[in-house]
């Protein structure tokens, strides 16, 4: 699969809250951006292009570029998996990715999490596997949150991996003031923002779309996240064998992005496309939401399985679309996943 990397590198620090009121003495709690962050800095940017006027609590008149736009249901001509994190080093970049939630170390190795043959009950759903750890001493859970493009690769081919937390960003907490509609301050009014601030590195998102492409090539940068900072964004094509399809037979799918399920943790039919889920390991809640500007408000919150969760197939689904089809904003890159392997393990 040819794939184009969309990088977006920060020129200062940037935020991204939870979409919520808060007030005084409240902490905005920063959060991992979502797909949405992303699409509605691109849409926003592309319409500056075409020299659309944007006004607040109304819609824009998109005219002739509606089918490259696309609006609140539909992404248009924008095709995008992310976002994940780059650093750069000596002109040499690494991509980082979710790790996936079956990871355990053994020692000093990491290792993946077997399927035993066991049937439970969890809530309404009745599961035909657990995710299992056979080993008892020296177990631990990872520190690390992401895995590094190459060691992803590693992992999938059944080779020894690692994980590894980007070291080229921290997390620093700024003191905001909230402010009246004439720009004086709220009396007592303070809080607390969390904001990322990167140095050799910002984000990045994946695209096989030649069409993607060619749109986003006519930005130099787009304005992301709380208080709108500059993010200088260009696209390089990215070798990578996580997308292809894969040669084993006991298959795993891992979400690279949050997903949507109509059946909270899972879709309700336990069901991908014609393949079951037979266990999942994580299955963390995270929460999804947006800006209204048309409306200025917070839009519908959303409860999405963070990604990293793993889904224990019984067989690869006929379409690589099954899994991100179930997902609510599917259109919007909701639901992406790879494959990974899993060894089973009877009782």
């Amino acid at each position: 699969m040819k794939l184009y990397a969309i990088y977006f590198e920060p020129e200062d620090w940037l935020a991204f809250r939870e979409i919520r009121r808060f007030g005084a003495g409240s902490a905005a709690k920063s959060t991992f951006p979502s797909p949405l962050t992303f699409y509605g800095a691109i849409r926003t940017a592309l319409m500056k292009y075409y020299g659309i006027e944007l006004g607040y609590h109304s819609k824009p008149n998109l005219g002739n570029y509606e089918d490259i736009l696309g609006d609140e249901n539909n992404p248009g001509k924008i095709k995008l998996i992310g976002p994940f994190i780059y650093s750069e080093e000596n002109g040499v970049k690494k991509h980082y990715l979710p790790a996936p939630k079956n990871v355990y170390l053994k020692g000093e190795k990491y290792r993946l999490m077997k399927l035993l043959e066991y049937e439970t009950k969890i809530g309404e759903y009745t599961f035909k596997g657990l995710p299992w750890i056979p080993e008892v001493k020296d177990v631990d859970a990872p520190d690390e949150a992401f895995i590094e493009l190459k060691e992803l690769e590693k992992l999938q081919l059944g080779e020894e991996f690692k994980l590894e937390n980007p070291r080229n960003y921290v997390v620093e907490s700024k003191l905001g003031i909230a402010l009246n509609d004439d720009k004086k301050t709220k009396e007592g009014m303070l809080y607390t923002l969390s904001t990322y601030r990167f140095r050799n590195g910002g984000f990045f998102m994946l695209t096989d779309s030649e069409e993607t492409k060619n749109e986003i090539e006519k930005l130099d940068g787009v304005f992301l996240g709380a208080k709108q900072r500059w993010a200088r964004v260009f696209i390089e094509e990215l070798e990578t064998t996580v997308f292809d399809e894969p040669n084993y037979e006991n298959i795993a799918a891992m979400l690279v992005t949050p997903a949507i399920y109509d059946g909270g943790i899972v879709p309700k039919d336990l069901k991908f496309g014609n393949a079951e889920i037979l266990t999942v390991a994580g299955g963390r809640k995270m929460g999804i939401s947006g800006w209204d500007y048309m409306n200025g408000r917070p839009k519908t919150l959303h409860h999405a399985v963070s990604p990293g969760t793993v889904y224990y197939l019984s067989h690869k689904p006929s379409l690589r679309d099954s899994v991100s089809n179930k997902s609510k904003l599917n259109l919007f890159g909701f639901g992406k996943c790879i494959y990974i392997p899993y060894e089973t393990k009877k009782i």
